[in-house]
C-alpha cells in the first residue's frame, strides 16, 4: 500500500539519502498507510502532504464517504502546526475533494470532482511508475527530474490575457496583501480590488463590491473569519497560501545556534506568520522575532538587537534603508495548489 508514496518521494526512500533521518512519519493506523514528509524536499510541507492525501483518494485507499484524521491528531503526529494541516483540509475542500464539517470532520466527498480525481490518477499511477523506473535506470537524478519539468511547464505556458472577471481579494493590512493581489492578478487577468477584514469587521460599506464581483479570494489565515462575515453571501470564496522559497529556509538552517533573526512585515501578525513557516519547516535553533512596521520605535529596537532580518517584499526597501548590512529579502510564493485554483477560476477548461 505505500508504493504510492514512492510515485511523488520516491528518492526519500535511497536507503543512503541523507535526509532521511530528518523525516516525519504518520501512520493511519486503521489503514495501515504512512504520509511522509520532508522538509529538505524543493515542495512546501503542506503540499507535500496534501498531494499524498490525493494520491490515496485518486487510487482508491481513502473512499468516498471515508474520514481524514483530525486536524490536530494529524498535526501531532507529523510534529507540525495544526494550521498547516488545516491549510491542507481547506485547500483539498476548495477543490471539490472533501467535506469540512464542525463537530464531524473531514470527510471525502461523493461527487464528480472525486470521480474525476480518480479516473486521472489511475492512468497517471502506470505513467509515473514507469517514468521513475526510466528515469533510475539511465542513472538521472529524480529530484532534479523533478525542478527541471516545472521549470519547463513554466516556459511551457502562455500568459493569460485580460478578461472582464472580477475578483475581491480580502485580506488584512498586517500581512503583505500587496504580493497576493500581484500574484492574482498575473494568474488570472482579472480585475481585482481589495478590500480589509477590519473594514468588514467595522461595518464599512462593502456590500456593492460584493455584489460586483464574480468570486471572492482571502488567504488561510483569515478563511473561517471571512467564511462567518459574508455567510449571507452567495459568491464562491477560495482560499489561497503562500510560503517562503526553499533556498530561503536552507540559508536559515546554516545560521547558529541561538542566532537572532527578525522578520519584519506590515504588522506583527505578518511577522509572525513569517516566523511560523520557518518552524513548520524544522528549523528550531533560532531566536525568532517577528515585528510589524506600525510600530516605529519597537521595530528599531528589533533592528539592533537581531543578527539577521528578514523582510517581506512589501517592506523591504523601507527596512533596508534603515538596517542595510542585516537586511534580506523573505521572498514569498503562492502555493502550488493555488496557483491552480487561480488559473482556473478564468481558464476552467486548462
Amino acid at each position: 500500500m505505500t508504493h504510492l508514496i514512492a510515485i511523488y518521494f520516491s528518492y526519500v526512500y535511497n536507503e543512503n539519502n541523507n535526509h532521511l533521518n530528518m523525516q516525519k512519519v504518520m501512520m493511519m493506523a486503521d489503514k495501515g498507510l504512512f504520509l511522509k514528509i520532508d522538509p529538505n524536499f524543493p515542495l512546501p510541507i503542506n503540499v507535500q502532504i496534501k498531494e499524498q492525501i490525493k494520491w490515496l483518494i485518486g487510487i482508491g485507499i481513502v473512499k468516498p464517504g471515508e474520514y481524514l484524521p483530525p486536524t490536530n491528531q494529524l498535526a501531532e503526529h507529523l510534529q507540525l502546526n495544526r494550521n498547516t494541516i488545516n491549510w491542507v483540509y481547506t485547500q483539498l475542500r476548495d477543490e471539490g475533494i472533501v467535506l469540512m464539517q464542525k463537530g464531524r470532520g473531514t470527510q471525502v466527498a461523493e461527487d464528480a470532482k472525486v470521480e474525476e480525481l480518480k479516473a486521472k490518477r489511475m492512468p497517471m499511477l502506470t505513467f509515473i511508475e514507469k517514468t521513475i523506473q526510466e528515469a533510475s535506470e539511465q542513472g538521472f537524478d529524480l529530484e532534479e527530474v523533478i525542478l527541471s519539468s516545472f521549470a519547463f511547464i513554466q516556459l511551457s505556458n502562455n500568459h493569460l490575457e485580460k478578461n472582464n472577471v472580477q475578483i475581491l481579494f480580502i485580506e488584512c493590512r498586517e500581512h503583505d496583501y500587496a504580493f497576493y493581489r500581484q500574484e492574482i492578478e498575473q494568474l488570472t487577468g482579472a480585475n481585482v480590488r481589495t478590500v480589509f477584514v477590519e473594514d468588514l469587521h467595522a461595518a464599512h460599506d462593502v456590500k456593492e463590491a460584493i455584489e460586483q464581483t464574480d468570486f471572492i479570494v482571502t488567504t488561510l489565515n483569515h478563511d473561517e473569519e471571512v467564511r462567518e462575515l459574508l455567510a449571507h453571501c452567495d459568491k464562491k470564496i477560495l482560499t489561497i497560501g503562500a510560503t517562503a522559497e526553499m533556498p530561503l529556509m536552507i540559508d536559515i538552517a546554516k545560521m547558529e545556534p541561538g542566532s537572532k533573526v527578525g522578520f519584519v512585515c506590515l504588522g506583527n501578525k505578518g511577522g509572525q506568520w513569517m516566523s511560523q513557516r520557518v518552524q513548520d519547516a524544522g528549523i528550531s535553533q533560532i531566536v525568532s522575532m517577528p515585528r510589524g512596521t506600525s510600530n516605529h520605535e519597537k521595530l528599531l529596537e528589533t533592528l539592533k538587537e537581531a543578527d539577521r532580518i528578514y523582510a517581506s517584499p512589501v517592506v523591504y526597501d523601507k527596512v533596508k534603508e534603515l538596517a542595510p548590512d542585516k537586511t534580506m529579502l523573505y521572498p514569498l510564493k503562492l502555493e502550488k495548489s493555488s496557483e491552480a485554483l487561480l488559473k482556473d477560476l478564468t481558464n476552467p477548461k486548462r
